[in-house]
């Protein structure tokens, strides 16, 4: 699967992993969302975040959120539960550097908590990590 984004990297500071803290990120179901955009638009990641919310409020796709993923608010799907900020998501463009699994970071915390956030790759794999390992992940993007 080509995935395909565009972002700017904010706040690249100080690699443990949590299951506790990807269990409680919402990064997860919208990676899997994401990736779904992308198959079903021959390769192509939606261009911003109302092209992705658009798609999210597709009936069939809201159903499977509330269905499988207990979500009910769109909204709420993009914000970090734990530091309670929009996640930090590439839109638009290919990237070539390596997230979890060998794959692109499609998404991150924007703060995280205790110099950690959980990132999410384009194969739909979450992860925490510390600030350092982000800004290795998406500095190898380009």
């Amino acid at each position: 699967m080509a995935i395909v984004l565009l972002g700017a990297v904010v706040g690249c500071g100080g690699g443990g992993r949590s299951n506790k803290a990807e269990q409680e990120s919402s990064l997860k179901p919208l990676a899997i969302f994401y990736g779904s955009y992308i198959n079903q638009h021959q390769g192509r990641p939606p261009s911003g975040e109302s092209e992705l919310k658009a798609f999210l409020k597709e009936a069939a796709n809201a159903d499977m959120l509330r269905a499988q993923f207990q979500i009910t608010d769109i909204e709420r799907l993009l914000i970090s539960p734990r530091d309670n900020k929009p996640y930090v998501v590439y839109y638009g463009s290919m990237l070539i550097g390596q997230g979890s699994g060998g794959a692109p970071v499609m998404a991150y915390e924007k703060e995280g908590v205790k110099g950690k956030r959980v990132v999410a790759s384009g194969m739909g794999a979450v992860v925490e990590v510390e600030d350092a390992e982000l800004c290795k992940m998406v500095r190898e993007q380009g």
